[in-house]
């Protein structure tokens, strides 16, 4: 038998009789009875036989989801909520479309409600007339929304205010999720607006109603299901002869897509203008950072220039003669130093800022950098204070990264306070912690300018009669925050100085025995009866490297090339120690060292060698150790600093 032709599916008898399923047949396009979860337990109706549809293929189905009911997204979620509300013990009654083939749909008066005692829900289903629907409708009614759907295919609804109703197409009442073909009142629409858009949308329609005026707003509504959506409303009120509210039409239409996609492109703007305004104070920041780095550099090439011009072509007494060694010397250190900082914020900003962690003093870190600030402080007759509660402050950390940090807290102290002034540095210890605060009486910091004192650049703009760049407090906070530690600027505003404190963890690692608390200089021949082979194609830093070495009592050999160094190499005897640049022509030090470490022990493959060179980076660094470098020095080289290396080479093998 076909699906045409099948008797229809009766109800369980169990639920109702047989003569009161027959009656519902009658009565009913649609009947039938769902589980609480709104899945189909048996459904019937003359309307299944027209549709040539077998209806038990519905069993177990939710029948809200069905396709008959997919008219719009709208229908199925109403329906859902209907039946949902009959579980809990509600009834439910709505016209909504029934589709009876992919093309075709008719107008339904759905009913739900429980069937007592049996934790079910029974619906029926009346297809509805034309006739029916647009009852109740005035003529003017109809009128206004036929002439408005010649002209939109949107929602539309016209609102009749001595009624107080509100008369609307299908597609209008489901923008707001109501039941497509019923009328309704202004608060059934309200309560569909979004809770944060109802104040909104009742004074603009309040406002156009007292005034006859037109209106065009978008807000939000929320369906039963939690969904919201973005609605566009047109349209305008009407007057009386006596200036009295008659009535309202309108016009409103989904723009969600539209919403998201414009506020997607205001973002894109604002990411757009926010980068150009960034490019800009990019390269701002960038021509004042050139501009600056170039009067820092020349103001101190012009110090050394001059002086050194000075001393040779004229003749100066002794006292002028050290004069002028000091400011050459203060000169080069200073540049040393920007150049330092340079690349150590190229570091950071690449993330490659290493640090090496040891047990050490904080207590002999600190006061090592005061004394070496000592007679920077004593020329300019500044005083320079050094205080400690112990002499014994274990910490866990880079002793010459820590170093760098008080040494920049010093430098910048000095740098800012006037000539008769005073700095200090102070160690406070608890049990747990170190505090080490560096005061002075300089010109003190705006408080304005205290939260951007560790950012790069920032001294650039904040200090016109003494600038910088900003960099040495920026790599303090880097320094001291990997340390595990914190630091803070405080100043009661400018002239009345500042204050710098660093807090560090202690650790608990009993400093070793051995440890020399002080760098102290080098005296004397300590490179006595040592020859040291010296590879550098620079003429001027050879000659250099061969006098410092040759006071210090080394016997030196020197090359300009590789090949002149592995030539002379057995020659007279192997050196104690090589000293080679890395940036050569031709052949440069890594191919070097890689040839002397090919050679038998005897013939010198095992010669420690020291890489000095002007590069600083960690690849460099690496590279020359991986290949045969016992240690990595960078020019500009300390003297002292280098004959320890090459003794403690010496020593080593």
């Amino acid at each position: 038998m076909d699906a045409k032709n099948a008797p229809a599916m009766n109800i369980d008898s169990t639920m109702l009789p047989p003569a009161t399923a027959a009656i519902l047949e009658t009565v009913f396009d649609l009947f039938g009875v769902l589980d609480t979860d709104g899945r189909v337990v048996s459904v019937t109706g003359r309307i299944f036989r027209g549709m040539n549809t077998n209806p038990e293929l519905l069993k177990g189905q939710a029948f809200s989801e069905t396709v008959f009911w997919q008219s719009s997204e709208m229908t199925s979620k109403l329906l859902a909520k209907a039946i949902s509300g009959a579980a809990s013990g509600g009834n439910a009654r709505l016209i909504v479309d029934f589709r009876v083939s992919a093309d075709d749909k008719v107008p339904m008066e759905v009913s739900v409600q429980p069937l007592p005692g049996f934790d079910l829900v029974f619906i029926s289903g009346q297809t509805v007339s034309e006739r029916r629907l647009r009852a109740g409708q005035t003529r003017e009614a109809r009128e206004q929304l036929l002439f408005a759907a010649e002209n939109a295919a949107i929602g539309l609804w016209f609102w009749d205010f001595a009624e107080d109703r509100i008369y609307s197409t299908a597609s209008c009442n489901e923008l707001f999720g109501l039941a497509a073909y019923e009328t309704f009142r202004y608060e059934d629409f309200r309560e569909a607006i979004h809770a944060e858009d109802r104040e909104f949308v009742d004074h603009f329609l309040a406002d156009s109603r007292d005034r006859g005026s037109k209106y065009e707003e978008e807000f939000r509504v929320v369906y039963s299901d939690g969904s919201m959506e973005w609605l566009s409303a047109e349209g305008r009120s009407f007057l009386d002869e006596n200036g009295k509210p008659q009535r309202m039409t309108g016009v409103v239409r989904k723009i969600t897509e539209q919403k998201l996609a414009a506020e997607e492109i205001a973002k894109v703007h604002e990411r757009e203008k926010k980068a150009r305004e960034e490019a800009v104070e990019a390269n701002r920041a960038k021509d004042f950072f050139l501009a600056f780095v170039s009067h820092e550099l020349r103001g101190q090439l012009n110090n050394i220039l001059g002086w050194l011009n000075i001393a040779r072509t004229k003749s100066v007494d002794e006292e002028k003669r050290e004069n002028a060694l000091a400011i050459v010397e203060r000169s080069a250190r200073q540049q040393k130093k920007l150049i330092d900082d340079l690349v150590d914020s190229a570091r950071v900003a690449s993330g490659r800022l290493r640090l090496e962690y040891y047990p050490t003093n904080l207590y002999e870190i600190v006061r090592n950098s005061w004394q070496a600030h000592l007679p920077s402080a004593q020329e300019r007759n500044i005083q320079l204070e050094f205080s400690s509660d112990r002499e014994s402050v274990p910490l866990f950390g880079d002793a010459s990264r820590l170093l760098q940090v008080f040494g920049n807290l010093l430098s910048n102290a000095l740098k800012y306070t006037p000539e008769g002034g005073r700095v200090s540095i102070n160690i406070e210890t608890s049990d747990e912690s170190v505090r080490v605060q560096v005061v002075d009486t300089g010109q003190g910091i705006d408080p304005d300018q205290l939260p951007n004192v560790f950012r790069q650049f920032s001294a650039v703009a904040a200090d016109r009669f003494n600038p910088g760049l900003g960099l040495g407090l920026s790599i303090v906070k880097i320094l001291v925050t990997k340390h595990g530690g914190i630091v803070r600027a405080e100043s009661e505003g400018v002239g009345k100085g500042s204050a710098f404190t660093v807090s560090l963890p202690l650790t608990e690692t009993p400093l070793a025995d051995d440890v020399e608390p002080t760098s102290r200089p080098v005296r004397g021949k300590p490179l006595a009866g040592m020859t040291i082979l010296i590879v550098e194609d620079d003429p001027d830093s050879r000659e250099v490297l061969e006098f410092f070495l040759s006071e210090k009592g080394a016997r030196v050999r020197s090359c300009d090339s590789v090949r002149s160094a592995l030539t002379s190499f057995g020659a007279n005897g192997l050196p104690h120690i090589i000293i080679s640049d890395l940036g050569m022509p031709d052949e440069d030090g890594y191919s070097f060292i890689q040839k002397v470490r090919g050679l038998p022990m005897e013939s010198g493959g095992a010669v420690p060698a020291i890489a000095l060179s002007a590069f600083t980076s960690e690849e460099s660094r690496r590279k020359a150790l991986e290949l045969g470098f016992s240690k990595y020095c960078t020019k500009p080289f300390e003297h002292d600093q280098l004959v320890k290396d090459v003794l403690e080479l010496l020593d080593r093998n």
